[in-house]
């Protein structure tokens, strides 16, 4: 804990002196004021010999939270009300499946966890009809505002089709890719896996969208990468792709997950990675898919330097019975 003396202030940040160690930029700082607290990113640092030497720029990352219980009736036209941030993760997480059709076949679930207020990680369960269930992980370019209307955008698309067959795929993600390259900036794109279960024939078909390949932990202990059929959406006005299709039996657990589970760092920069999500899914197989989430986010708190956000985190589980 240090002390340090408040310059100036506003809804997205402070400007603070007399801090107690030296910071760097890019650093992550918890900033308590009263019995209020919130993540702070430094943005950036006085010059020596200069109006601000000693100086410290950091940008709340959840201005929701107005620790600094600021009067909002004399803000700026450029900072929002941080209840219109609040309100915006309220829509998008209502965005996120509430419901989960049943299947006899498999149990899964889902997580998400925002490194900000709003975000562009996004996952999906569509009943498709008895017996069958969609299975949806997006990762969109970016952070923030931006990623999370991209991430509606993306939702919506998927949502306007309804009777979706895995052979209606192609179909889909075409004009879903068509839509978000007219309608956003060039340099936007998602990644996205879509997959259709049936639980007569225990099959996954699927298509990968230049997503991080969802890993197949086979009851033998035998992985399964199921890697990219397409390149990202939204990046090129010609696009195709291909199907794939694998089979489940008992006792496989399937993860879906965006890159900030296996990209999560130390200080040092040591990632999290492939293998130590594969060992607590080895681990803790026999449990049911809820239980599974449960401990990779645990590992994952243990083992990243700053809990307070690198990258959005999103992970799907499906066990095989």
């Amino acid at each position: 804990m240090y002390p340090a003396h408040t310059v100036d202030i506003s809804t997205f940040g402070a400007r603070l002196a007399d801090f107690g160690e030296s910071l760097k930029l890019g650093e992550f700082l918890e900033i308590s004021c009263g019995s209020r607290a919130a993540v702070f990113r430094v943005v950036w640092l006085g010059l020596p010999g200069s109006s601000n030497a000693g100086h410290t720029g950091v940008e709340c990352l959840s201005p929701e939270a107005n620790i600094w219980d600021l009067d909002l009736s004399a803000r700026t036209d450029d900072e929002p009300l941080f209840q219109e941030l609040a309100i915006a993760r309220a829509v998008q997480r209502e965005l996120l499946p509430r419901d989960q059709p049943p299947l006899r076949t498999l149990n899964y679930s889902g997580k998400c966890v925002q490194a900000r207020t709003v975000g562009g990680d996004y996952y999906d369960f569509l009943d498709l009809g008895p017996g069958r269930v969609g299975f949806v992980l997006a990762d969109v370019a970016g952070k923030g505002v931006a990623a999370a209307l991209l991430m509606s955008n993306l939702q919506g698309s998927i949502h306007n089709h309804g009777g979706i067959d895995s052979d209606d795929l192609p179909h889909l993600l075409t004009t879903v890719n068509d839509h978000l390259y007219k309608h956003t900036e060039p340099d936007r794109y998602a990644t996205l896996f879509f997959g259709c279960y049936d639980d007569k024939t225990r099959s996954l078909g699927y298509v990968n969208c230049g997503h991080a390949p969802p890993l197949l932990l086979r009851q033998g202990g035998t992985v399964d990468r199921l890697a990219a059929t397409a390149t990202v959406l939204g990046l090129f006005g010609a696009w195709e792709c291909s199907i794939a299709e694998i089979r489940m039996e008992p006792g496989d657990v399937l993860s879906i997950f965006t890159d900030g589970i296996t990209e999560a760092t130390t200080t040092g920069g040591e990632e999290f990675g492939e293998c130590r999500l594969l060992a607590v899914l080895q681990q803790r197989r026999e449990l049911d898919s809820a239980a599974i989430i449960a401990h990779v986010e645990l590992a994952l708190e243990q083992f990243r330097s700053n809990p307070h956000l690198q990258d959005d985190l999103t992970l799907v589980v499906a066990r095989a019975q």
